[in-house]
């Protein structure tokens, strides 16, 4: 056994001498190849022809991973520079270093073959010289480079930018066309200093990031987006419809937002043209302020609306929905989810618009929270609750909720969980009160000398009035079931 890892010692270290030898001598003879391996050591600059900008209106550049940099022509000519000053061992198909342009039918083509395998591009450089004079579609593609425009005089129309791990900074200048990215996991970002000119976005992406926080744009379209950033100023329409995409959105503006995604984050300052979005796994939305009729719904992703001015519906599977400030019809379906919808103080009467202050909603087995409300109407069946309206609470839901007042027909139904309803001390309405099995407990101003009433059988009472057309019907089958006015609770 000794003998055995002896001689394979002896092997592995003549194998290693052979590797050693193998190295030395690729280092000291450059340009020749062993095992189709090659070493390089360049320091090569090569340009290309000077091309008059009459004769162009696009330019498509392709390259593999050195720095690029678009600099404004001191003419009007357009032309490339590269510099490669590259050392190290590559495979021998990929040691060249070569830079091709070619002019046809106003599309100036450039391609730099680049040496790649284990060396380095240490100073490799890429210069591509636009004049500022016109306006040029851009396509750029490349691996893995880094890319900087930073002239302020630098025009470009369409852009089309293609990368797997790239980066490109838009630190000044103007884009006046519509962006086509297709960024992997790469980097675009456009500074303030960046003219946009409310410009179309097709935005593809793995786990990259597009940052254009300062910036104006119109239709941004994600095509794909599995894990990557996005945040961009303001937008007219944001599209996406893939229910596995993930990674999140930050915008200040939007107009109108149409979402169906995954796990996406999103968080919107405001939105003045309604909203539908659909997050089907356990994706998140914030939006401060929204207005437009719109319908939103997570899987087991949270909700959280700071103000709405138009009428909404709000879907969640298992995730918490709050609204702080609504204005006008909310609408909520949740499942195991805890739910809080406060009716802002500044909201309309629903004697004056009716609109205003309504709350349809189907609980199960969550939690409903609820202040400021006025109508909540009557479900015309079970599986229309959140459309035609009422409030069913199932399983072992429960609810506490405030009414402002009560106008019209109004219906409430508990199951095994407890209901609990303050009502303002100063509203005319019918009050009738059943339970099932469960306790019942009944204090208005108007039973006060009575101690209230805890009768589980059907009850009526007119409160403050003789006769009213407004009512509120509240049942509840085992879940207890209390009602107070403003001076009791």
């Amino acid at each position: 056994m000794k003998k055995v890892w002896k001689y394979l010692v002896i092997t592995l270290l003549l194998l290693l001498g052979l590797c050693c030898v193998g190295v030395l001598y690729l280092f000291f003879m450059p340009g020749t190849s062993l095992f189709n391996i090659t070493y390089i050591n360049y320091n090569i600059k090569k340009e290309t022809s000077k091309y008059s900008a009459s004769h162009v209106s696009a330019i498509e550049l392709n390259s593999r991973s050195y720095e690029i940099e678009i600099i404004e022509s001191e003419t009007e000519q357009i032309y490339l520079k590269a510099h490669s000053n590259s050392f190290g061992f590559v495979n021998s198909s990929h040691k060249n270093f070569n830079v091709q342009s070619k002019l046809d039918n106003e599309v100036l083509s450039i391609s730099i073959t680049e040496p790649y395998g284990f060396a380095t591009t240490n100073l490799s450089s890429i210069e591509l010289y636009l004049p500022a004079s016109k306006a040029f579609d851009l396509t750029i593609s490349n691996i893995k480079a880094k890319t900087t425009i930073n002239s302020e005089n630098i025009q470009i129309n369409n852009f089309k930018y293609t990368t797997q791990k790239g980066s490109l900074t838009f630190k000044s200048g103007a884009l006046n066309g519509n962006l086509e990215l297709n960024l992997g996991s790469g980097d675009f970002t456009v500074s303030k200093d960046v003219a946009t000119n409310t410009n179309d976005i097709s935005l593809k992406m793995t786990t990259g990031s597009f940052k254009a926080p300062n910036s104006v744009f119109g239709d941004l379209t994600i095509t794909e987006n599995k894990r990557g950033v996005i945040s961009i100023g303001a937008c007219a329409n944001l599209r996406e419809s893939q229910k596995s995409a993930g990674g999140q959105i930050t915008i200040n503006l939007v107009t109108h937002a149409n979402i169906t995604a995954g796990d996406t984050i999103i968080k919107i300052n405001e939105i003045t043209n309604s909203a539908i979005i659909d997050l089907t796994k356990s994706g998140k939305v914030k939006i401060d302020k929204l207005t437009g009729i719109s319908s939103i719904s997570t899987n087991t992703g949270s909700i959280n609306l700071d103000e709405t001015l138009s009428p909404i519906t709000l879907y969640s599977e298992s995730g918490d929905i709050n609204v702080s400030r609504a204005f006008y019809k909310v609408s909520v379906k949740a499942n195991n989810s805890s739910v809080r919808i406060n009716f802002a103080y500044t909201a309309e009467s629903y004697l004056s618009n009716n609109d205003a202050r309504v709350l349809y909603a189907s609980i199960k087995n969550g939690s409903l929270t609820a202040t400021g409300v006025e109508h909540v109407g009557v479900a015309s069946s079970d599986t229309q609750a959140i459309l035609d309206g009422g409030i069913k609470i199932t399983g072992n839901g429960r609810a506490h909720i405030t009414m402002q007042n009560i106008y019209e027909t109004n219906s409430i139904e508990g199951n095994n969980g407890t209901i609990n309803i303050v009502v303002n001390k100063d509203s005319q309405y019918v009050l009738k009160t059943s339970s099932a099995g469960g306790s019942v407990r009944v204090n208005l101003t108007q039973t006060s000398e009575f101690g209230g009433y805890r009768n589980q059988e059907l009850i009526t009472t007119y409160v403050n009035c003789s006769s009213s057309t407004n009512s509120l019907d509240v049942t509840t089958n085992n879940g207890s079931l209390t009602i107070l006015d403003t001076n009791f609770a």
